[in-house]
């Protein structure tokens, strides 16, 4: 690490989204089968295999809210509080000013790379909800989490997560996808892969936090998948975060090896599987990938580390021509932590059937990153359509025919499938480079390790900016 500075490390990449004389930072099989792009129109009938990798507990503004032409600090739309102001300054009675902006957590000055996670309990996300007002961020925070609360305001640029922002502007963004549930992890990766968290109390529900006291019995849709004849996997290690909520099933906990419950959703494999089927063309029809805890951009856990997790699955589908021509990839993350974002997020009116526990809104949660990679989303385009993480229950059904049977009404009329956010109407085109993950993590973990902690807002605060520039929509 010796002499390694950001400034080297991003090159002519920083704020520039492409050029040739960066192309050299892209993965050469990557930077091959983007150029490449797409031979000929295309239609869902060209898809082979959809890989679906959920990360952990980043909010949309917090990620993007900088990057140009998506809904992020520049939003003309934004909601206007009872005080006045724009959304973005939200009420914060200890602070002197009277309101918390979100602030930068610059990675190259202090060890923001590594912030602590805030409350993202359902309780806590609905309080900071307030009914669709928007406006007690802070008071919940600063109750639920002490002296991090203020941390849930702080947001990256470019130059912190360099690679995270390539992907958005070699593919395809979408800026008004929310996670399902206001609330933490297991609720909402419930709704990625079985489209529910059993709100009626059926079926060992509803699950509203990481626990459940007895086996859940409703049907996931890796058995629907089975039941349908459909290749289906889950690539996880040992190491899975506890993020495998299959594992929480009955039918799973009861199957043993040679099972293809088991074998195909419970079983741990080694590093580097997934790019090893990836490479030789042995992927399943419909694949999910589990993060490790440690490159899972959970906080605190580094941005950066998510980044090179992320960037091998690419690069190993990428380095296969056949391959990268069949397949698409969704990058999503599952929820918000308790990290600000500005857009209201839809919610049912109040008794709709299975949306709501408590009196309160099941969702939907927060607006999440989603980035959609594949031959028919290069470009760097942004989706506006509202999704969330049942839209992916809804592609695969589009791409397999089998129905997504726990998804509701309400979400059906209310989230689109993603078919709109490709163009299969035309050829794909060149993509910007993505930077080294290998030397950004290495230089992430020495930031971390040396430099001091970020200082939290206070006086005197700035209202952030966002780049200028436009983003072409689909």
């Amino acid at each position: 690490m010796s002499g390694m500075t950001r400034r080297r490390l991003l090159g002519s990449t920083a704020g520039v989204a492409g050029g040739a004389a960066a192309l050299s930072l892209l993965p050469a099989s990557v930077q091959q089968a983007v150029a490449a792009g797409v031979p000929k129109r295309g239609s869902m009938a060209d898809i082979e295999h959809v890989v679906l990798l959920m990360q952990e507990n980043r909010s949309f503004d917090h990620y993007f809210g900088t990057l140009s032409g998506v809904r992020g600090f520049n939003d003309p739309h934004a909601l206007r509080l009872d005080t006045g102001r724009s959304v973005f300054y939200q009420p914060d009675a200890v602070n002197p000013d009277g309101y918390t902006l979100p602030f930068h957590l610059n990675t190259s000055t202090t060890s923001a790379q590594a912030i602590p996670s805030t409350s993202h309990a359902w309780s806590v996300q609905h309080e900071a909800w307030n009914d669709g007002k928007m406006d007690q961020w802070l008071p919940a925070h600063r109750a639920a989490d002490g002296v991090n609360g203020p941390y849930v305001m702080g947001y990256y640029t470019r130059e912190d997560i360099p690679f995270q922002f390539a992907l958005a502007e070699s593919f395809t963004i979408c800026d008004n996808y929310f996670c399902s549930v206001q609330g933490p992890t297991w609720p909402n990766r419930l709704y990625w892969m079985t489209g529910s968290i059993d709100p009626a109390g059926t079926g060992g529900g509803p699950i509203i936090q990481n626990a459940a006291p007895t086996p859940l019995t409703w049907k996931t849709y890796a058995e629907s998948l089975e039941e349908a004849g459909v290749s289906w996997k889950v690539y996880q290690e040992t190491d899975n975060y506890g993020t495998d909520v299959l594992s929480l099933f009955e039918t799973f906990q009861q199957a043993k090896p040679g099972d293809p419950l088991y074998d195909k959703g419970m079983l741990a494999q080694p590093t580097g599987t997934f790019e090893d089927d990836a490479r030789n063309d042995r992927l399943p029809a419909v694949s999910w990938i589990l993060p490790t805890s440690y490159q899972s951009e959970h906080p605190d856990y580094l941005p950066a580390a998510g980044a090179d997790f992320v960037a091998s699955k690419i690069e190993a589908i990428a380095s296969n021509p056949e391959v990268w021509a069949k397949t698409v990839f969704i990058l999503n993350y599952d929820e918000n932590d308790g990290l600000f974002d500005h857009v209201v997020p839809p919610t049912s009116p109040a008794g709709t059937k299975d949306e709501y526990i408590g009196g309160l809104p099941i969702g939907g949660g927060f607006r999440v990153p989603c980035i959609i990679v594949s031959p028919w989303t290069v470009g760097g385009y942004v989706a506006t359509e509202a999704f969330d993480h049942t839209s992916v229950l809804q592609f695969l059904e589009s791409f397999t025919g089998v129905p997504a049977v726990n998804v509701t009404d309400w979400r059906r009329e209310t989230f689109g499938d993603l078919t709109s956010a490709f163009q299969f109407h035309r050829r794909g085109k060149s993509a910007p480079p993505l930077p080294p993950t290998a030397a950004q993590l290495a230089l992430a973990e020495q930031e971390v390790a040396t430099l001091p902690a970020p200082t939290l807002p206070g006086a005197d605060q700035r209202f952030p900016q966002q780049e200028r520039g436009h983003r072409k929509h689909v």
